[in-house]
């Protein structure tokens, strides 16, 4: 789902308002009602509209989501043919905003554990999407469907190096071969450190990412899963 990227370092904070959405490549976040002006004109930046959200933009940039959607970003490019068969799992903190990227790239299909407070709004944005995609909310990742196909699976760190590895686990049996796992929100003082972890799991790196204090890496499995 990801192509290789270079790592790109981004001042604090970032800037999301209803006035002034946010690009991240091939992605347009935007908070006002009907799509950034940018993003009508090119055609071909793909708008991700946040206005039914805007009360949890706060907590999404506290857990690193953006971080998420900067990862997500590359995907926006693939044609529309290619994003229709792609499938998304996901958990963790702000998670909800990178199942509902999924969701407006019209993946075919969508697994996420929501945070409860989350669970109205993502259904709002959702619905008024109106999206293709087959979204199926879990109440754990034990739930997801059985079978290693996702193009990419992501969790959220919060802030917090994952005390292991292994809280990945479910998701990484659920990728496909050449899939992409996603680790975001992670304290960018740690970034080497977690990555130098799962590389010795088995991870390849394709994409790393920093903005402020926060981090994301993300890559695919080149060896044997040794997550779990």
């Amino acid at each position: 789902m990801l192509r290789p990227t270079a790592t790109r370092c981004y001042p604090a904070p970032m800037e999301l308002t209803t006035e002034r959405p946010l690009q991240l490549g091939h992605l347009v976040l935007d908070l006002g009602e009907s799509g950034s002006q940018h993003a009508r004109d090119s055609g071909e930046d793909s708008v991700v509209p946040l206005a039914d959200a805007e009360e949890l933009i706060p907590r999404w940039v506290q857990s690193g989501a953006l971080l998420a959607a900067q990862a997500m970003a590359p995907a926006a490019a693939l044609p529309k043919s290619t994003r229709q068969r792609m499938s998304f799992l996901g958990m963790g903190p702000g998670i909800a905003l990178a199942a509902y990227i999924a969701v407006c790239l019209e993946a075919a299909f969508v697994e996420v554990v929501l945070h409860p407070t989350e669970v109205e709004v993502f259904d709002r944005l959702v619905a008024r999407r109106q999206s293709p995609t087959e979204v199926r909310k879990l109440k754990r990742v034990d739930d997801a469907v059985d079978g290693a196909f996702h193009h990419m699976v992501a969790m959220g760190c919060d802030g917090q190096v994952p005390e292991s590895l292994t809280s990945a686990a479910p998701l990484v049996k659920r990728m496909r071969p050449e899939g992409q796992l996603c680790l975001y929100g992670l304290p960018a003082s740690k970034i080497n450190d977690v990555f130098d972890r799962t590389a010795k799991k088995g991870l390849a790196l394709r994409a790393m990412g920093v903005r402020g204090d926060l981090a994301f890496l993300s890559g695919s499995l080149e060896r044997q899963n040794q997550f779990g």
